[in-house]
């Protein structure tokens, strides 16, 4: 079964295409590109740039994008289905050793029985000159019941509006640039815009852009001008967030 890197590799040579076209197009450093047809994945930073890398490459090239990074996650998965721990239980057959030899009533069993007999005579005549413990009477304090009085009830004071702050970043694309965009933890947004587009997000505490090609990015932050992401065919991964 081929690799993800043999696959993208062929299709890209089967169109005439190197890995130089290749960054052109999709704005992926041929360092990437190159470590991702190789199979070193170690020299991709973080495991979402390499899964975004894989899908545009592949989409790019008319694979299934999607499908690619499925098989980059099978194969990444170790291969211990058909191993099992495989330890035998091991049962005792624990048998019960005969009890010593059958002996015969001895003394000593006498001498208990009449043991037994003398206590249960002293019991029972102890028992009948035992006085009765006298009961103890508990009382119980009950705790002064809360008279009410016409004590002033004080309104609730209604709580003032909390301003809600928000974080509103709007990315302006001057390039094609693969993006992944978490709003207040959650992945919501994952694409390739083009040179042109314009998008905008808003959280309520943090906005995460994850980009490919930096550069292709102008930046504003609740209006105001924050300039690139970063350069040109570097990956950059920036939380904004409202100062305090």
């Amino acid at each position: 079964m081929k690799t993800v890197g043999e696959s993208l590799r062929e299709e890209r040579e089967k169109k005439g295409l190197s890995l130089r076209d290749i960054e052109t197009a999709i704005s992926i450093r041929t360092l990437y590109l190159n470590a991702i047809e190789e199979g070193n994945y170690h020299l991709i930073p973080g495991e979402v740039y390499l899964k975004g890398f894989i899908r545009n490459y592949a989409n790019y090239l008319g694979l299934n994008g999607q499908q690619m990074v499925d098989l980059y996650r099978k194969a990444q998965l170790p291969d211990s289905l058909g191993i099992e721990n495989s330890v035998p239980n091991k049962t005792e057959n624990v048998t019960e050793k005969p009890s010593g030899h059958n002996r015969k009533p001895s003394k000593w069993l006498l001498i208990s029985l009449l043991a037994i007999c003398v206590a249960g005579s002293a019991w029972w005549l102890l028992g009948s000159s035992t006085t009765e413990e006298p009961q103890v009477n508990r009382q119980v304090q009950q705790s002064p019941s809360i008279s009410n009085q016409n004590a002033p009830i004080q309104s609730a004071i209604p709580a003032q509006p909390v301003k809600a702050n928000t974080v509103i970043v709007t990315a302006k694309y001057t390039d094609q640039c693969w993006t992944s965009v978490t709003v207040d933890g959650k992945s919501i947004y994952e694409g390739t815009p083009q040179a042109g587009d314009t998008i905008t997000w808003e959280g309520k505490k943090e906005v995460t852009i994850t980009a490919g090609n930096a550069g292709g990015i102008d930046i504003s932050l609740n209006g105001q001008s924050a300039g690139k992401l970063g350069e040109k065919g570097e990956v950059v991964l920036k939380t904004y967030t409202i100062k305090p």
